[in-house]
């Protein structure tokens, strides 16, 4: 998958938890890979997250996953639409998000150098852009929100052993 663009906003105000954020991709075009730190203001104890995955198609886009879950859920990787657990087995490897909840006071959260190898999702075998928007959310209403650009390409074997 390449990466390429990956931007995020804050709702702001006292009632936001988080306290600074970063989002980006590294300057490396041809290996490109996400980053993103925030720190709590407070301790956030409860949150949904939302995500959805689309690939634009023509006249419509295809949906592959839309979805709102409990946020605590999704850190304990309990009750997980299989998609979401396989990708929070692939966040293990580059962040230091916490097993459960809360998201600590003062702690500083990252994912970094996160690169996706197509190799760890089931059979697949397509190019296409893919959109992906995400969004921490509070009582419905958004604390945090990123959307991420990339697109599904496929290498030959000779370019991935160089």
């Amino acid at each position: 998958m390449q990466f390429e663009n990956f931007s995020c906003k804050s709702s702001g105000g006292n009632e936001n938890p988080f306290e600074s954020y970063n989002c980006g991709l590294n300057k490396n075009v041809k290996r490109r890979t996400l980053h993103m730190e925030f720190t709590m203001r407070e301790a956030l104890k409860e949150f949904e997250f939302q995500i959805g995955i689309v690939m634009p198609r023509r006249p419509v886009d295809f949906v592959l996953l839309n979805l709102t879950i409990d946020g605590c859920q999704l850190l304990s990787n309990k009750n997980q639409v299989p998609l979401m657990r396989l990708s929070r087995e692939i966040l293990d490897r580059y962040s230091n998000f916490p097993r459960q909840c809360p998201f600590q006071y003062g702690k500083t959260y990252y994912i970094r150098a996160f690169r996706l190898d197509l190799g760890l999702i089931p059979a697949m075998n397509m190019e296409t852009p893919v959109r992906l928007q995400f969004a921490y959310l509070h009582h419905q209403l958004p604390l945090l929100q990123g959307r991420i650009l990339a697109r599904v390409q496929r290498t030959t074997i000779a370019k991935r052993k160089s």
